[in-house]
């Protein structure tokens, strides 16, 4: 893995950008295990930073945005960072990012908020590797364009999205974090995980860097 640019959490957040990646190590919960096992990756969830509130103290507020089984959620960040023993956390940054690039994030998220969480499209993804390996591929992406609802979220395609939109056209290959080798652009968009992010070579490591 590549070295992360800052050690330690505290260094990371007072420079942190809205749009940075969160991801998110659950321990304990069986969805997050299972997420885990099935993408053979460290995380089983991803977050965007929406805002960051520099105030007297030495750390920002710092709130992020998320998809969650209830919807589109807005949370502060020490919902994670106050509880060591339940959450495990990673910082990304895509790079090439510009100032009103990350401001348009802003109009796509309160869009989405109160969007509901996409359950047939998160249970796709534990039957895919059975499904693959006993149909082939191409039942594979046959039943994920059947599951998949583009007017709802998981948590990857949801951060996905926002930074699709966010680019002008010339830059939006840049900003996918699924190589594009071997994949339709709706597999792109939509069939994507916690591990396409922390392996992403679009984006760049701050801080905890794990498959």
């Amino acid at each position: 893995m590549p070295r992360a640019k800052y050690k330690t959490i505290d260094k990371a957040l007072p420079n942190l950008k809205v749009g940075d990646i969160f991801l998110i190590h659950t321990k304990g919960f069986w969805v997050s295990k299972l997420v885990r096992k099935t993408t053979k990756s460290y995380w089983s969830h991803v977050a965007l930073v929406f805002e960051v509130i520099h105030n007297k103290t030495d750390y920002p507020d710092v709130l992020l945005i998320e998809a969650l089984d209830r919807g589109i959620e807005i949370h502060r960040v020490e919902h994670y960072l106050r509880h060591p023993k339940e959450y495990d956390v990673g910082i990304k940054r895509i790079p090439i990012l510009t100032d009103t690039e990350r401001d348009r994030f802003r109009g796509f998220f309160l869009d989405a908020v109160d969007t509901p969480y996409d359950f047939s499209r998160l249970f796709s993804y534990f039957l895919k590797n059975f499904v693959q390996k006993i149909f082939g591929q191409a039942i594979t992406n046959w039943i994920t364009k059947k599951v998949i609802n583009i007017d709802q979220y998981i948590c990857t395609t949801f951060a996905q999205r926002a930074f699709y939109l966010a680019v002008p056209r010339e830059k939006r290959d840049k900003v996918l974090m699924r190589d594009g080798e071997g994949f339709n652009f709706l597999l792109q968009m939509e069939e994507i995980t916690p591990r396409d992010y922390a392996i992403s070579k679009n984006s760049e490591w701050l801080y905890n860097p794990h498959k």
